[in-house]
């Protein structure tokens, strides 16, 4: 009772930590735009677009997290935990059409390198760096896969703030005008690589991939170490949402047949497999000898 307890609070923070990330990435774009008007800076108005999309990409991510948290129904009857999957995979990919959607920016300006107005790329550096950073340390601690993909967006625009704040400090002393979409390209690299990781995560669980491939034969084992249990076959294992994996079973036993019994190593087996993060476990119980009907 307690390993699910564990995983609801770990979803709930989640939640949080979204929301925090989304109104304030909200409120700096707001900030932006404003600020990018009354200072006539094409550049920083259109940062403020591309944070629009950001704050959309997190409210995206809040809505499918706080569904995620829904219990089962007739509909869903494991729950809506994919819905964060679903978070997970949508924020990586926007974020990999937007490095890409840089890339091609930052090579056109290397192309045609221009000079910015290195004294307004430091105040927006240092604020844009704040504001993100205080998103990304927010999230970055999270185990959920949606968390992860949103610190990883956080991520991105804490590097491109960085950068911008770096770049400033060196442009006031040397005019280098490829410096700018030079460390863009550096950034969106790396942020295309973590991305794709991100999204290739998202869409194993998807495909029902078994997170406990390299520990099967240690489930096994575990389960195996009961007594009364002599064979373990018909043993699957997939991911609701890259926390919470679900377990089938066909259990072979030899000398019980009472139900109290049985309920009572039905029990046992299902602590034993608490450590593996299974937090649901549908077992078929076999009496020694018996036939499964089951050949797959």
């Amino acid at each position: 009772m307690g390993h699910h307890h564990h995983h609801g609070h770990h979803h709930h923070h989640a939640t949080g930590n979204i929301r925090f990330a989304f109104f304030l990435n909200l409120g700096f774009a707001i900030l932006e735009l404003i600020g990018g008007f009354f200072v006539n800076s094409v550049a920083i108005m259109s940062d403020a677009l591309h944070d629009f999309g950001d704050a959309f990409t997190l409210g995206m991510s809040y809505f499918l997290q706080q569904k995620s948290e829904q219990a089962g129904n007739a509909k869903y009857t494991y729950g809506y935990k994919r819905y964060s999957v679903a978070g997970a995979l949508l924020t990586s990919v926007i974020l990999i059409l937007g490095s890409v959607f840089v890339l091609t920016e930052a090579f056109e300006r290397l192309l045609n390198p221009e000079m910015p107005d290195p004294y307004g790329m430091l105040l927006f550096g240092v604020v844009g760096l704040a504001v993100n950073g205080a998103a990304f340390f927010r999230l970055r601690s999270g185990h959920n896969l949606n968390q992860r993909a949103v610190s990883l967006h956080m991520l991105e625009d804490l590097l491109g703030w960085l950068a911008v704040m770096l770049g400033s400090i060196i442009l006031l002393f040397f005019e280098l005008p490829w410096l700018d979409p030079l460390l863009s390209v550096g950034i969106s690299f790396f942020m295309l690589y973590n991305a794709c990781k991100n999204a290739w995560s998202a869409f194993k669980i998807l495909l029902q991939e078994n997170p406990l491939a390299t520990d099967l034969d240690k489930v096994k084992e575990q389960m195996l170490t009961l007594p009364n249990v002599q064979d373990i076959h018909q043993l699957k294992v997939w991911s609701l949402d890259g926390e919470h994996h679900v377990l089938s079973a066909h259990v072979m036993v030899a000398g019980i047949k009472e139900p109290d019994a049985i309920a009572a190593l039905k029990q046992e087996i299902r602590n034993t497999l608490k450590p593996f993060a299974i937090t649901d476990a549908t077992l078929e119980l076999e009496q020694a000898g018996e036939e499964c009907t089951m050949k797959l």
